[in-house]
């Protein structure tokens, strides 16, 4: 029976062993890695117990297990879990905290930004700075067990700022100019968007408007990725100097977005910055596209009440247009939108002879403001 007892009490001590960081002051050092896989750690809350405040984001929250990390050089740090196969822990609250064990200040707080998994992303943070970071399971109910969890600093994208813009390249359908992208370490830059002030970590890219001055600016989702919900801002101007001329959360298909903009000057260019809508959605790949759907349609010919055309048709060096007297401006763009040539008060002969062989739009500025645009040929 002595013996019996002896075993028992030595198990049931083996089984209240706690974790080296069940307290703040025992907290695993976190390294920031570039993205989740380089700086998780596969840790546990069994047997945590419940210490420091609840969390704001979840007053259910329960036995805890601390981390530290130093903040980077950029200032800005996400702090992610991640459920590990086999285990019955699945729904976890992460907190980040400023300060000293003992004297902590909570600066965030989330509950499900990753499935019932965690992610905190933290901007303007001080380089070397220590934060301490507490993993909770959701409530009582929840099974204790090992999960991931990451310190990471991801590299920006290319076109993180407007300076940086992706071109797009003007189709004729959404398949057709299409290019599929990532913001995967974005950051947040410019206004925050009309139709959305939740809108964060956005990317850039820029457009020159096609001959007609009609464009779509449509997002879609990319089978498999986190980022699911987007808004986007179409902008005139230049980088640090900019208009929005157009803003879309969820015209597109299903949560996505899509912009329609008419009248707008051929050549110029556009900036377009793709956001995900909230700092709650994940970050990943979609498509989005540039186009105009009219191109090369009706576009083909004007319809005033003159029928003003031009000729000839393909031509050489010389084009003449058959009606000028209600033309106040004629500019001439290729096939890509470029404008290559500019005429204000023209006469009805233009000469285009320094033009390479190719397909233009001629776009007549009417005196009574309409405006005419044919397509020609060069020879």
């Amino acid at each position: 029976m002595k013996k019996k007892l002896l075993f028992c009490m030595s198990l049931l001590a083996t089984t209240l062993v706690y974790a080296q960081n069940d307290d703040c002051s025992g907290a695993t050092s976190l390294v920031v890695g570039a993205d989740f896989t380089s700086g998780a750690i596969t840790s546990t809350n069994t047997n945590a117990t419940t210490d420091g405040s609840v969390p704001s984001c979840n007053s259910d929250a329960v036995e805890n297990v601390w981390f530290s990390v130093v903040v980077p050089a950029s200032g800005n740090l996400k702090i992610e879990t991640q459920e590990v196969s086999g285990s019955l822990f699945d729904d976890s609250v992460l907190t980040v905290y400023s300060g000293t064990c003992g004297a902590l200040t909570e600066i965030d707080c989330n509950d499900d930004a990753a499935g019932l998994f965690s992610l905190i992303s933290l901007t303007g943070q001080t380089p070397g700075t220590t934060l301490y970071v507490s993993v909770w399971k959701y409530d009582s109910d929840i099974a204790n067990g090992d999960f991931q969890i990451s310190a990471y600093d991801p590299l920006p994208p290319s076109n993180d700022n407007c300076s940086g813009a992706t071109p797009l390249t003007v189709g004729t359908d959404f398949a057709s100019g299409t290019i599929t992208s990532n913001n995967s370490g974005a950051t947040t830059d410019g206004a925050v968007p009309s139709c959305n002030a939740d809108a964060v970590e956005n990317i850039w890219f820029s457009v020159v408007v096609p001959a007609s001055g009609n464009l779509t600016i449509e997002t879609k989702e990319t089978s498999g990725s986190s980022f699911g919900d987007s808004t986007v801002s179409v902008y005139s101007g230049t980088c640090g100097s900019l208009t929005e001329v157009g803003c879309n959360d969820d015209g597109g298909d299903g949560l996505f977005s899509l912009i329609s903009l008419t009248g707008q000057t051929p050549g110029a260019t556009l900036y377009i910055s793709a956001w995900k809508y909230d700092a709650g959605e994940g970050n990943g790949e979609f498509q989005i596209s540039a186009y105009d759907s009219t191109a090369l349609s009706t576009q083909e010919v004007a319809e005033n009440t003159k029928k003003i055309s031009v000729s000839p048709n393909p031509f050489n060096d010389l084009l003449t247009i058959s009606d000028v007297s209600d033309v106040k401006s004629v500019s001439v763009t290729d096939a890509l939108g470029r404008r290559v040539k500019t005429i204000e008060k023209p006469s009805a002969s233009i000469h285009l002879g320094d033009l390479k062989e190719g397909i233009y739009f001629v776009t007549l500025k009417m005196n009574d403001g309409s405006i005419k645009t044919l397509k020609t040929i060069k020879k």
